[in-house]
C-alpha cells in the first residue's frame, strides 16, 4: 500500500513512496525455528516421547502438548493427531 508524501509535489502531482510490509510475527517465528530445527533434526517420534515424558504419560496432556501453538512455534511445523 503506498503511502501519500505530504507537501511533496512533483509537476502538480502527489509524489508516493512504496513501504515495506512487515512479516506476520507466526511466520517469522516459524521461520527462525525452523532453522533451529533443522539444526537439531528431530523426528516425530522423539518429539512425541518428550511429550509422553513431561505429560507423564496421560494422553490427554501429550495431546495437549504436541498440537499447541507453542510446540508449533518451537518446530516451525504443525502437528495434526487424526483418530
Amino acid at each position: 500500500m503506498a503511502k501519500r508524501t505530504a507537501g511533496k509535489t512533483k509537476g502538480g502531482t502527489v509524489v508516493r513512496r512504496q513501504g515495506r510490509r512487515v512479516m506476520p510475527a507466526l511466520r517469522r517465528t516459524a521461520k527462525r525455528a525452523r532453522v533451529a530445527a533443522q539444526k537439531a533434526q528431530l523426528t516425530v517420534g522423539e518429539v512425541i516421547a518428550a511429550a509422553f515424558d513431561t505429560a507423564g504419560g496421560e494422553m490427554s496432556g501429550v495431546l495437549e502438548l504436541v498440537t499447541s501453538p507453542q510446540m508449533t512455534r518451537a518446530l516451525g511445523r504443525r502437528i495434526v493427531v487424526v483418530g
